[in-house]
């Protein structure tokens, strides 16, 4: 059938598949007060609808606070972690997942979720996806 991994982090469950998908982390290194990294997980959102936007004509919606989805399915999602020290942020690590060229979903999620492939019949470049988020999110970075 496909081989898919079951990913889980403080009771939430993902799947993602090993050829498939783009599934990233990033760790940052910063040193700013934590009211300049409220509101990263809707920036990073926003950074991803509009790479894919511009890259694919595709309009993709935020569900808040992390979820990127695309008629009522879930087609991503994003967690950050911070390590703080009083009111500075030391630490990030921001998770990205994304359902770009799946096909197939196990039954448990296969109403809830969808990718890029399955409604557009269209093939995400990942190296371009990811080179063209590092890019943008850096720029983001340097601001905090």
């Amino acid at each position: 059938m496909f081989k898919h991994k079951l990913l889980e982090q403080d009771g939430r469950k993902w799947y993602t598949t090993t050829a498939n998908n783009i599934a990233f982390s990033l760790y940052v290194k910063l040193n700013c007060n934590v009211t300049k990294v409220e509101n990263i997980t809707i920036t990073i959102a926003q950074i991803i609808v509009n790479i894919i936007e511009r890259t694919y004509k595709i309009k993709l919606g935020i569900k808040s606070p992390n979820d990127i989805v695309l008629n009522n399915k879930k087609i991503g999602g994003i967690l950050t972690q911070t390590k703080i020290s009083g009111k500075t942020v030391k630490d990030m690590v921001v998770g990205i997942g994304m359902n770009t060229n799946q096909e197939i979903f196990p039954e448990e999620i296969k109403n809830i979720a969808t990718s890029i492939k399955n409604e557009f019949n269209i093939e995400v470049n990942s190296t371009d996806f990811i080179t063209q988020f590092c890019n943008e999110f850096e720029k983001i970075v340097n601001t905090l």
